[in-house]
């Protein structure tokens, strides 16, 4: 397809985005969830309007979630989030992103392989996938009811960590369903050791990456132009630095990424320029969620689902029970 066909499309998407956001406002139906159907609906109806037929071919692709959409989301979560607060809440954060989620996908995992006759591998890998949280819907809550901060921050930060351990879990189970292996005591220690490996190594560098960069701003005095354009530098060469090239948790190079400049860049900046940092992050996240959202549903064959709609529910009734037990374990 055409870049300029790519960027016509990618720009009616988003112009959809916002007129569908103005429309249903007023309605209690979130907003990611909201994107999704139109998704479907566009993709249903591209096979019997010539007009739409090139979003048929308008798909995702992994790379473009997991180094142009990843990034920048992760990114403005975790300079959005109140990082003192935060690290006031560090325990039972961590707590309920890496042991709740493996609890979590164990007992999926577990429950699949004994319901529906899965590969063990295959289904705590399909458990991994589906145990991290996406709060959007949450959090949008959360500010209309004035939720008291601590929840916010417990369920904002839980997100952030457990998007990383669940990929770093999967990408982990992954390598041993292509490689054949099975679930041993063997298997398990090295899973775990790698884990510790990938996560830490993850932290180092996002820390390090923003402690320079937050040096380098405030030695040389830049105004807001350089703040911004290095802030979306440090977002995405954190995430592919760790991911592609020290192979590390990009995730949790970025978040620790953003929560050091929060803490320790941008306190040393002007209110101002703070503000204009995070409005356009606010923006940064507003065009990728609708983008990665709409691109969902445009992935998704409606009929497939429909085939499958029974499993797909024996699954969310799982995945709701293995949620419950993780969080109150």
């Amino acid at each position: 397809m055409p870049l300029s066909e790519v960027i016509l499309i990618s720009m009616g998407l988003l112009s959809i985005a916002i007129l569908a956001a103005g429309l249903f406002r007023h309605y209690s139906i979130p907003y990611t969830v909201l994107l999704v159907v139109i998704g479907i609906s566009l993709s249903e109806l591209a096979q019997f309007w010539d007009m739409l037929s090139p979003l048929q071919s308008f798909q995702l692709s992994p790379d473009l979630v997991f180094f142009v959409f990843l990034p920048a989301l992760i990114f403005e979560s975790g300079l959005s989030l109140d990082a003192r607060q935060l690290l006031k809440d560090l325990a039972p954060v961590l707590t309920l992103a890496i042991p709740a989620l493996l609890i979590s996908t164990t007992i999926v995992g577990l429950a699949l392989w004994a319901l529906l006759d899965i590969d063990l591998t295959v289904a705590l890998l399909f458990g991994a996938l589906i145990s991290a949280t996406d709060p959007v819907a949450v959090v949008a809550l959360f500010k209309e009811l004035g939720a008291p901060l601590r929840l916010n921050v417990l369920v904002e930060g839980e997100s952030l960590f457990n998007d990383a351990t669940a990929i770093v879990v999967f990408s982990i189970l992954l390598s041993m369903v292509m490689q054949g292996e099975s679930i041993s005591f063997a298997t398990s220690l090295a899973a775990i050791m790698e884990f510790i490996r990938v996560f830490i190594g993850g932290v180092v560098v996002g820390v390090l990456l923003a402690l320079l960069v937050s040096e380098m701003l405030y030695r040389l005095q830049s105004n807001v132009s350089a703040i911004l354009t290095m802030s979306i530098v440090t977002a995405y060469v954190s995430f592919i630095l760790a991911e592609h090239g020290l192979h590390v948790s990009g995730v949790m190079a970025t978040v620790s990424a953003a929560m050091t400049l929060s803490v320790y860049g941008l306190t040393r900046i002007t209110l101002d320029v703070r503000r204009v940092l995070t409005e356009t992050w606010e923006l940064v996240g507003l065009v990728a969620n609708s983008l990665l959202f709409l691109l969902v549903g445009l992935s998704i064959n409606a009929q497939n689902l429909l085939s499958h709609l029974g499993l797909i529910l024996i699954v969310v009734v799982v995945v709701q029970l293995a949620r419950a037990a993780s969080v109150y374990s």
